[in-house]
């Protein structure tokens, strides 16, 4: 994934992918990552709008 303009800010796998949570919630507090710039087993169309679901019901809630 293209995510080296963060690399200095949120942490990374090995690979280029952002690390989060299961809320993905990222090493920065407040920044969330959803899709497939993240760590994550399957990356499919389903599964990345999901991810943009979570992180966004989470962020709101985390306001």
């Amino acid at each position: 994934p293209m995510n080296q303009i963060i690399s200095d800010i949120i942490e990374l796998d090995e690979h280029g992918f952002i690390k989060t949570d299961e809320e993905c919630r990222t090493s920065v507090k407040g920044i969330y990552a959803a899709g497939d710039c993240r760590v994550k087993t399957v990356r499919q169309l389903t599964t990345a709008a999901s991810d943009g679901a979570i992180a966004a019901l989470n962020a709101c809630n985390n306001l």
